[in-house]
């Protein structure tokens, strides 16, 4: 990644204008991305707008105490996409991923950058900072910074940045937490995170709807298999409405799947008002990433997602269960 950085740190000196943005229902990683190549741009005094499509989640608005990120405006923000210097993809590598923003990125006139740690980007940006053998993209911002002294580490970066790495590693366990993810962890107590007010201003700050909902989601998990390794949870729009809870308040049911014992394989379907979407988490040697590229999503090994922007759930469903189903059965036979 030397070269690469060495490309970034080129473009920030030679550029004025910077439009940030991270994907549709953003997570710990995309808000603590965006807030830290924020933070290393104004350090160069640098015209900086951060502009998402999805309102950031209420656990993650304490990372940004200045309010700099804003919301997706159709009448307002055009115009700043067409006329940056430079334009940055954080934390995600394919244009449908800014969702209805989406159309605003054939108008982009400056050098467009991708910062990414997934599989597959799309070839459609000018500088590729992207490596999938990184836990988070706040992990690869960590690496620049610390190789290309661009800025001090100081508790401005080192508080976004836990975050992102956190989340993204499920507190620290998930595939790719390798000695070096700890020892930036370390580095970052050392600025001054409190690692357990930052797990409680995440994990510990729900609204009580999102624990009835999640109830309604366990009680109805199905599985399936010779043995239940495949776990398969359901969240509808009725019952977020009955909740009143949000589509990106699901963010992390998948995970409660994989503490049964004998899954190997959890899917999530999330019913949208068009369309819906399915996550995906695994055990061991089970690549969800080969499953959801069959319906044209992607992501890691482990952990992977698909988005229908059209169809019925429960009409497709079925199909996609049994889809898995064989899927999981393949693999075990190979």
């Amino acid at each position: 990644m030397k070269t690469e950085f060495q490309q970034l740190t080129e473009l920030i000196h030679k550029n004025s204008t910077f439009v940030l943005t991270t994907h549709v229902n953003p997570d710990g990683d995309g808000i603590g991305s965006v807030l830290t190549m924020y933070r290393i741009l104004k350090a160069y005094n640098k015209e900086v707008s951060i502009i998402n499509i999805s309102e950031t989640p209420h656990y993650l608005r304490f990372l940004d105490k200045d309010n700099v990120i804003q919301q997706f405006d159709p009448q307002i923000h055009p115009e700043k996409f067409a006329a940056c210097d430079v334009f940055m993809a954080l934390d995600f590598n394919t244009v449908d991923r800014m969702g209805k923003m989406s159309p605003v990125f054939s108008s982009i006139k400056g050098t467009k950058v991708c910062i990414d740690h997934h599989q597959n980007p799309q070839q459609v940006f000018d500088l590729y900072v992207c490596s999938i053998e990184y836990c988070a993209t706040g992990h690869i911002l960590y690496d620049y910074i610390s190789k290309s002294a661009i800025v001090p580490f100081t508790n401005e970066y080192a508080q976004p940045l836990y975050a992102a790495v956190m989340t993204d590693t499920g507190s620290f366990r998930f595939e790719r937490t390798t000695p070096e993810v700890h020892l930036m962890a370390a580095r970052c107590l050392e600025q001054g995170v409190n690692p357990t007010e930052m797990y409680r201003q995440i994990y510990d700050q729900n609204p009580f709807g999102k624990m009835t909902l999640l109830g309604q989601a366990l009680s109805g998990i199905e599985l399936y298999g010779d043995n239940g390794e495949i776990a398969v949870m359901t969240v509808t729009q009725q019952q977020l409405a009955d909740t009143g809870m949000k589509e990106d308040d699901t963010d992390g049911f998948i995970n409660i799947c994989m503490s049964v014992g004998s899954v190997k394989m959890g899917v999530k379907f999330l019913e949208l008002k068009q369309g819906f979407k399915i996550s995906l988490r695994s055990k061991g040697e089970v690549p969800v990433h080969a499953f959801a590229s069959q319906y044209g999503g992607g992501g890691h090994k482990n952990a992977a997602g698909i988005r229908f922007k059209e169809g019925n759930l429960f009409e497709r469903k079925p199909d996609i269960v049994a889809s898995a189903l064989e899927f999981f059965k393949g693999i075990n036979n190979e």
